[in-house]
């Protein structure tokens, strides 16, 4: 949605296809999918249009409630250039940190032209915003490229674990694998959520698009 100079992209959950999708849509002239990752595409093409107006980009994650971590890792790249995603593993100590990098524009090239570094970036957390819609604002805070907007997130840092009894019985659980910030060569878990930058007290005014614009714009 684009409200005056901002763009609004709102994601309720992280979810992606296969990369191959994106490059064969583009290719055959086919819709993008409705995923997270779809809908960036979809957004750099848009803000990055001739004679586009858009100088603030907003990622609504106050009701994202996690899902692809691959999903949420590529809404970082796409805002960072180098998207670090750290893990922890809570049974054996290991840690790793990745860094990705993405093809917004699906040019098959890595490149500055994947990034929307050159806007004034925005993102809104509420208590909903959990496991993966918490670890992105929390990868944003500690990069400091990007404002945070509303109420402290709902936490969660721990991987869903899938599993399944012999007999066919499919269930989910917190798994080993802990997402993690690493600084000074440390690992910091995010369970406790990310304080705004901004507070926004008052829930209706999460999605009053016209006075939301407004305020951005009137913070710096």
């Amino acid at each position: 949605e684009e409200v005056g100079n901002t763009a609004y992209i709102t994601f309720d959950i992280f979810a992606n296809s296969t990369p191959a999708t994106y490059y064969a849509c583009i290719e055959n002239g086919e819709d993008l999918p409705g995923d997270t990752i779809g809908l960036i595409i979809y957004a750099h093409n848009k803000i990055y249009r001739k004679d586009s107006p858009i100088e603030n980009v907003v990622i609504d994650l106050s009701c994202n409630s996690g899902g692809s971590l691959n999903s949420a890792a590529f809404v970082l790249g796409w805002v960072l250039g180098e998207a670090p995603v750290s893990l922890k593993d809570t049974f054996s100590g290991a840690m790793s940190t990745t860094i990705y990098h993405v093809d917004t524009n699906l040019d098959r090239e890595f490149n500055r032209g994947d990034q929307v570094d050159d806007k004034n970036i925005y993102c809104l957390i509420s208590p909903c915003s959990f496991s993966c819609g918490n670890f992105v604002p929390a990868t944003f805070k500690s990069t400091g490229q990007a404002t945070l907007l509303g109420r402290t997130s709902g936490g969660g840092s721990c991987l869903v674990l899938n599993m399944s009894t012999a007999w066919g019985t499919y269930f989910e659980l917190s798994g080993p694998q802990r997402m993690s910030l690493m600084k000074n060569g440390a690992y910091y878990d995010i369970d406790q959520g990310v304080e705004p930058d901004f507070i926004i007290n008052n829930i209706n005014h999460f999605y009053d698009r016209e006075a939301l614009t407004n305020y951005i714009n009137s913070l710096f």
